[in-house]
This record gives C-alpha cells, structure tokens and sequence, in this order.
C-alpha cells in the first residue's frame, strides 16, 4: 500500500523536495484575502442577490453557451480527445486563494501529474470573485509548468462577476454576450439589477502578459462552454455548471 499524504511527505506528492521551495513559484507581492473584510463581502454579494432576488444565473449562461456555438464551438458540447486505452488525468479543485497553501501543492502536483494528458479543475478557479486580474497570480502562474491543457467548470465564486473573465481564459477569449434589457421598476429583478456586482471596464488589462505564462502550444484547450462533455479515449467526464446557488437549469439538464 502506498504512503498516506496523513503520514508522509512522499505520501503528499513531494518525494524529497525542500520544504519551502514553492516560494520560488510565488509573486513577490501575495494579497491576503479575509472573509471578515466588509469590502470583500460587498465585492461577493451576488450570490446573496440572487437567493434574495432571484438567480439570473441559468439565462445568463444560456446566451453564453448560444454565443459560443455562434462562433463554431460544437453543438453537442463535446470536446473529443484521442487517447490511447489507458491513460491518466488530474482533477483538482477550489485551488486558492494565490497564497502560500495554494503555491504549497504545486510542487507535489507538478510531480504526481508528469505523464497526465490533461487536468480538470473542478469549481472556483479564482477567489474571491473570478476578476480577470487574478488569473494571473491564482491560475496561470501557479500551473504554468503543467505541461497540458487544463479544462475547467465554474464555482459560484467564478460567477461573482458574470463569468466574463472565465469565458475569456477558457472559451476561446469569448466576449460578453448582450446584456438582457433593464428590468421594469419596481420589482425584484430590479433591485437585484441595481445592487449587481459587475466587472471593471479595465478588470482585463493583465489577462493578455498572464497568458504567456502557459502559452505553449501543449498546454492550449479551448472550451464549447462552462459546461461540456471531454470524449477520452474510453471514457466520458462531464463538467457541470451550477452557477451561483447550485442549481442545474433546465437547458444544461435536457442537455445532460
């Protein structure tokens, strides 16, 4: 039986790397995110609208997904792979904040992962908001020696700002769709409307150096959406997207 991560370094994935060396990967500035920070509340309050008001999220995706097939992206959401009869990936998810506890697993991850033909990140790609700005520090520089395409399904933290940054770095640089027409005051699409978290018009200005960081060509993949079938080898994974408050919207489940 192989060591337990409970019991052993080599156990974690870190053999006899030095204790510490993911210090190396890190930014030399790290922000600290606290969930007690009234500031931070403020910036995440779209899931607390959307229980209040009514979630937005499912038409919000459904124009998404609807741009995305415009631009080509396969009807069916299936993302074909040729694998051989075995082979291995990763799955990881709710990866950090872009402190230390993430950066720690990096080293043991990059180890455990050589071979693997592609990972999976399984929800909440950025905290605390999904904002463009931190895929840098959260996503692109903490993998940028993962050495094959990532695919991804959104978190509800992901969905704190439309899901726009998402859709850019993993749907082929996807613009926003059409915004829907300005609810019909009063009422509660209204209120939520006011009080809505929306992305800066400027909150993409480091998305395009991050980029460069896993811009190899082994590392590209591009999906049909923020959710999607991968067809690999013998076996199919599907992503689903719950959006902000964990539901799956009817046009998603006729598709599943």
């Amino acid at each position: 039986m192989s060591d337990s991560s409970r019991d052993t370094a080599a156990g974690a994935g870190w053999g006899d790397a030095e204790q510490g060396a993911y210090r190396q990967l890190m930014p030399g500035r790290v922000e600290k995110i606290s969930w007690l920070n009234p500031r931070l509340l403020w910036a995440a309050r779209n899931g607390v609208l959307a229980s209040w008001f009514g979630d937005p999220t499912g038409r919000t995706r459904g124009r998404l997904v609807a741009q995305r097939a415009s631009a080509g992206a396969p009807a069916d959401k299936v993302i074909r792979r040729t694998e051989p009869d075995e082979f291995s990936f990763m799955v990881i998810g709710d990866t950090g904040e872009g402190d230390e506890p993430q950066y720690a697993v990096v080293p043991g991850f990059l180890r455990v992962s050589q071979g693997t033909s592609f990972a999976v990140l399984a929800s909440d790609v950025i905290y605390p908001v999904g904002s463009a700005d931190d895929y840098e520090t959260k996503f692109f520089r903490p993998y940028r020696d993962y050495r094959a395409p990532i695919y991804a399904i959104p978190g509800n933290h992901d969905w704190y700002e439309d899901l726009g940054a998402f859709m850019r770095v993993f749907c082929g640089d996807a613009p926003p769709p059409p915004a829907e027409p300005a609810p019909r005051p009063p009422g509660r699409a209204w209120l939520r409307s006011l009080l809505w978290h929306r992305p800066r018009p400027d909150d993409d200005r480091r998305l395009t150096q991050a980029r460069a960081l896993r811009g190899d060509a082994v590392q590209q993949a591009v999906q049909p959406g923020p959710y999607w079938a991968i067809d690999a080898g013998p076996v199919r994974i599907i992503g689903i997207d719950t959006g902000l408050l964990g539901v799956l919207d009817a046009e998603q489940g006729a598709w599943l």
